[in-house]
């Protein structure tokens, strides 16, 4: 098989993919909604709902009964939340589903009367094409960082910090269930809002809106579940945000661009907190 034949057979199976794509699409809309308004505001605090709660319930299984035990040696503080608080816990939870449901559908709401107004249910029907989408979704990613960066840093300032961001650092050493555990105003700045922001600058698909807010929650999960695992990526990614939990005033970033920027940042690999070998078998509390 030529090159020129190998790429003609390839672009008609993606073809025969976007096409059986659309249709489960369209099928899918056939039987909810096509309506904007619904598919912006519900859709996607359902979104969020589930991805969310979906990867929360391992890791606060985790929390709770400290099993299974192995995964315990990758605890980055294991002198802390071992086991966690419930009472501590169930408070987080409640606020985190406060943030969720009320501030993030009442947000979506007001950003629908304000941005996405000129989505029409046609514009909803025709999923973008994988070039706009792998552009949109690496735009957004783009922009991810200042948003999220200057966002955060401004909470961080100490005029505003005992009102907001306080809330969010009452966990030094972070779960992952309290990712979004913070003041509703933070959740607006920082958590949502930059997303909603993009997604009406960038006028994506609510498609690609829905895959970024999955790979955002993900990430900002994985970096607030105070476990560190043997993969390169995501062990510098936790590393650095749990360093940010136990300083406060040094890694504000996703990335870390802008950290190195303007000197915020600090490098795991001479200045994280101190991740003890030993296993914290003799810290469980016995009711447990």
């Amino acid at each position: 098989m030529t090159t020129a034949d190998f790429t003609t057979h390839l672009l008609a199976h993606w073809k025969v993919w976007g096409d059986q794509t659309q249709e489960v699409w369209n099928k899918l809309l056939d039987k909810t909604t096509d309506d904007p308004s619904i598919i912006w505001i519900f859709g996607s605090t359902l979104v969020m709902l589930l991805s969310y709660w979906s990867y929360a319930a391992f890791f606060t299984f985790v929390d709770i009964t400290n099993k299974p035990r192995w995964i315990l040696k990758y605890k980055i503080q294991p002198e802390q939340n071992v086991p966690v608080d419930r009472q501590k816990l169930w408070k987080a939870i409640k606020q985190v589903l406060f943030n969720q449901i009320v501030v993030t559908t009442l947000g979506l709401y007001i950003g629908n009367l304000v941005l996405f107004k000129s989505w029409t249910p046609a514009s909803i029907r025709q999923l973008p094409t994988m070039k706009t989408y792998l552009i949109d979704l690496a735009l957004m990613s783009l922009l991810e960082e200042p948003l999220f960066y200057y966002a955060h840093r401004m909470l961080h300032h100490r005029s505003i910090y005992k009102y907001f961001h306080k809330k969010h650092h009452e966990w030094t050493s972070p779960i992952a269930a309290m990712t979004f555990y913070c003041h509703p105003v933070e959740h607006i700045v920082s958590n949502f809002g930059p997303i909603a922001l993009m997604a009406g600058l960038l006028n994506v698909h609510v498609v690609v809106s829905w895959t970024f807010t999955i790979l955002a929650i993900v990430n900002s999960m994985t970096d607030h579940t105070g476990y560190y695992f043997p993969f390169p990526l995501s062990k510098e990614s936790v590393l650095f945000h749990d360093y940010h939990h136990a300083k406060f005033n040094y890694n504000f970033g996703v990335f870390g661009w802008l950290d190195k920027l303007h000197g915020t940042y600090r490098d795991m690999k001479t200045e994280k907190p101190q991740i003890k070998s030993k296993k914290p078998a003799n810290k469980l509390n016995s009711k447990n």
